[in-house]
């Protein structure tokens, strides 16, 4: 709170209270009781004493912890203590007031005779609790004045809480708000990333121009090299499946396997007798779909990081397994004992982009679908994944009548 904010504050709790004490001294109190000075001046001084410690009591310490809490129980128990400290003060300051008071007039006995003569002489400390007229008058006595300005302090405090608890609730929607839009943005922003780096990815393998090429070779090679031929045209299906398929969202997973089993026989063809390929297949991949280029570089992986970069003997061992919509791919490949790569690199850095990439790309093509794992050991290098595959649709048959 500022200075001002204090000042102001003050000025009015100031003029509250003067008005008040105005009210008391020289209307309320003259016209009730009507009678002699000293009576008025110190019924008003204790009334007014008692409306600023209910006040400031009940607004600013009862109030909050109880009432605005919802409390209920400990407000009823905090307001039937002071009623019960108010009533007794009273016993107190009748008894007085009618020792100094006129007594009657033409009479009469005056209010403050009668008042403690019928009423507050007669009964006990806690009469109050059975007799409704002697509370009321309590009540009129002493908190008359102070029940308006308490009530207009009440309803600044609910129209304040309702206030800065709107705002809170406004300032949380926001923050979730714009927690959901840094996420959208940063899957957005991962998504086209991965789409960017997979078409670069393809524009560097799959040129038309080479698709036609090869196509030239083949036919050129076929009647005078076979096995020549058949390398021709594995790597002919290989370009095929990356310009018409790739794109798509979801290919058969047969066909990923024929693109994988292309470039198996490519490499068994590129280093011979050097390295020793097992390749295991189960199931059925024509009854399931998968993103498309998914597989591969995992396979790329193996001899682009172990095989090749071996100078002794390589193995490659490949094995996919369908159990109902599942699939199971585990590849294991050996390792150099020491890679060195440019001058240094160990075997802890084998990976590369392409791993990292398909990484990225099944935590979001298959989120909470797969598990994925990499063991890293001296002379081996192992990955299990395991998908949850969806169903290839069925083929509709139009019948011919």
């Amino acid at each position: 709170m500022t200075t001002k904010d204090k000042v102001i504050r003050f000025s009015l709790h100031f003029l509250t209270w003067l008005i008040t004490w105005v009210v008391l001294r020289y209307s309320s109190i003259p016209s009730l009781t009507k009678d002699n000075l000293a009576v008025v001046w110190h019924a008003s001084t204790v009334v007014f004493i008692q409306s600023v410690i209910v006040f400031y009591l009940l607004g600013y310490v009862v109030f909050p912890r109880f009432l605005y809490q919802k409390r209920v129980l400990g407000l009823i128990v905090c307001l039937a203590v002071l009623f019960q400290l108010i009533y007794s003060s009273n016993v107190y300051e009748f008894k007085y007031l009618a020792s100094i008071s006129d007594g009657s007039l033409d009479g009469k006995p005056l209010y403050v005779s009668r008042l403690w003569n019928d009423f507050l002489k007669v009964n006990e400390w806690n009469a109050w609790l059975t007799d409704f007229k002697l509370a009321y008058i309590n009540y009129a006595w002493s908190l008359f004045f102070v029940t308006p300005i308490l009530a207009i302090k009440v309803m600044r405090d609910t129209i304040t809480i309702r206030t800065q608890n709107l705002r809170l609730e406004r300032d949380r929607l926001q923050l979730e708000k714009n927690n959901l839009d840094l996420q959208s943005q940063s899957l957005e922003l991962q998504r086209d990333n991965l789409n960017l780096e997979l078409s670069f990815l393809k524009s560097q393998i799959n040129p038309h121009f080479l698709f036609n090429t090869l196509n030239a070779v083949y036919a050129k090679t076929a009647d005078l090299d076979e096995s020549a031929a058949e390398l021709v045209l594995r790597l002919s299906n290989l370009m095929r499946y990356s310009l018409y398929e790739s794109n798509r969202d979801k290919v058969i997973l047969s066909k990923e396997i024929d693109y994988i089993e292309s470039y198996i026989d490519l490499e068994k063809a590129r280093f011979g007798e050097k390295v020793t390929i097992t390749y295991q297949l189960e199931g059925d991949p024509d009854r399931y779909v998968i993103s498309p280029l998914l597989l591969i570089s995992f396979v790329e992986n193996a001899f682009k990081h172990g095989v090749s970069k071996s100078l002794e003997h390589a193995f490659v061992n490949i094995k996919i397994v369908l159990e109902d919509s599942t699939l199971f791919f585990s590849i294991e490949n050996s390792t150099p004992a020491t890679l060195i790569v440019d001058g240094k690199k160990t075997l802890d850095e084998i990976g590369g982009f392409g791993l990292q990439n398909t990484t990225k790309r099944l935590k979001l093509l298959y989120p909470e679908r797969h598990n994925f794992s990499v063991e890293k050991r001296s002379g081996t290098f192992h990955i299990d994944l395991q998908i949850d595959l969806t169903s290839a649709p069925v083929p509709q048959i139009t019948a011919t009548i």
